[in-house]
This record gives C-alpha cells, sequence and structure tokens, in this order.
C-alpha cells in the first residue's frame, strides 16, 4: 500500500471512529463516512467492499494492537507489574479504554455483532488454555462460553459507566467473581 493509500485508509478510520463515537453503528451509513473522510465513493468502495468490510478490517487492525504484548509485557498500561490472569486483563481493559476513543468498549455495550464477535473470538484464544482447573461436571466448552460472556458484559458496564473504574479494578474484580486467584486478596 502506498503512502497516498495509507493516508484515505486512515481518514477513512478516522471519519468512521468520530461518526461511532457520535452515534450507533447500525445508525453510520456510508455516505456519512464519505462525507467525513472528504472523499468520493469509488475512493471508499476502492478500499472497503461494505460498511461491515470496513469494520472488520478495523478490527483486525484493533485487536492487534489491543492483544499485542498482553501475555509479554502486561505492565506497559496497566500500573500492575505481573503476568497474571488480573494483569493480562487490565493490559486489555488499558486499551479497549485508551485506544480508538473507547469505540471497542462501546461496540462490545451495544453488542455489535461484526465487532463482538470477532472479539469473542479472541477472548476465546486468550482464555481457553487459562482457564483454571474446575470440577469434571462443568464442560469446559461450557465454562469458556461463560467466561468470554461475563468479561463482555463487565467491558459493556464498565462503558456505560463512563470507564469510571480503574482497568486493574475491574480486572481484579472480574477475576475474584470467576473464583479464581488474584493478586490481591480483598
Amino acid at each position: 500500500m502506498d503512502r497516498r493509500q495509507r493516508k484515505t485508509r486512515k481518514a477513512i478510520f478516522d471519519a468512521f471512529e468520530q461518526l461511532m463515537n457520535e452515534e450507533h453503528y447500525a445508525s453510520v451509513t456510508v455516505g456519512q463516512i464519505i462525507e467525513r473522510a472528504d472523499i468520493g465513493r469509488s475512493t471508499f468502495y476502492a478500499h472497503f467492499a461494505t460498511k461491515d468490510d470496513l469494520l472488520d478490517q478495523m478490527c483486525v487492525e484493533m485487536f492487534a494492537h489491543v492483544f499485542e504484548g498482553v501475555e509479554t509485557d502486561p505492565h506497559t498500561h496497566a500500573h500492575t507489574q505481573d503476568p497474571t490472569m488480573e494483569g493480562m486483563l487490565a493490559h486489555l481493559l488499558c486499551h479497549l479504554r485508551d485506544n480508538h476513543d473507547g469505540i471497542c468498549g462501546k461496540l462490545v455495550a451495544e453488542g455489535e455483532p461484526h465487532f463482538t464477535a470477532h472479539f469473542r473470538t479472541l477472548l476465546e484464544e486468550f482464555f481457553g488454555d487459562r482457564l483454571p482447573e474446575r470440577s469434571s461436571w462443568v464442560p469446559q466448552d461450557l465454562m469458556l462460553t461463560l467466561v468470554v460472556s461475563g468479561f463482555c458484559q463487565a467491558i459493556g458496564w464498565w462503558h456505560e459507566r463512563g470507564y469510571e473504574a480503574a482497568p486493574e479494578d475491574l480486572a481484579h474484580w472480574y477475576v475474584r467473581s470467576m473464583g479464581w486467584q488474584t493478586k490481591r486478596h480483598a
């Protein structure tokens, strides 16, 4: 992709993010994106087939950043220095709140299906091998579904309250609510 294409793509992403901050995903139109990005219709369609395609590609880029370093460097954004589940979740939450004007949290809270499907898939991969041992009476796939759904609900709750709680606190509350070991026992 050449410099001009990257600049146009960035203008489209920026316009889309601005519109997403103003209204629900379902209400945003390609016409609004084109107008806000100050590009022609054919230029938009040279980059994206549909608004959903734009969101899908935006998700790929967002999640590459959100999940980057979560295992290897969880203290870069959260003020935790521990690579525990709690520290990794705090890292993810910092990214969700601080990047792209908090759009990730908003889309989770709204239950936007394209975004949520991408996010849930990545969360399933993230949590998959990290689930604590449970009794044999709880099927592992059910446990994974409950953990991912609960985390998405926690993000929605957090977004609806304007991200008032610190990411570290939400991570702690979530880990505790799952009955997992935490770094602080309070």
